[in-house]
C-alpha cells in the first residue's frame, strides 16, 4: 500500500516540477511544491524503515 503512495508522490512531484516552468504565475511556488513532493517520496520510506527497526 505504501509503495503506491511513494510512486504517486514521486511521479506527481516530477510532473509538478515539469509544469512549473511553463506557468506564467506562481512558478516558484509550484516548483517548491513539486520539490517537496519528490523529497517526501524519497524521505518517507527511509523514515518508515527506521520506525520498523525500533519496534
Amino acid at each position: 500500500m505504501l509503495f503506491i503512495i511513494y510512486g504517486i508522490l514521486l511521479v506527481g512531484g516530477m510532473f509538478v516540477l515539469g509544469i512549473s516552468f511553463s506557468l506564467p504565475a506562481f512558478q516558484a511556488l509550484v516548483f517548491v511544491i513539486g520539490l517537496l513532493m519528490v523529497v517526501g517520496a524519497i524521505g518517507v520510506p527511509i523514515a518508515a524503515g527506521a520506525n520498523e527497526h525500533r519496534r
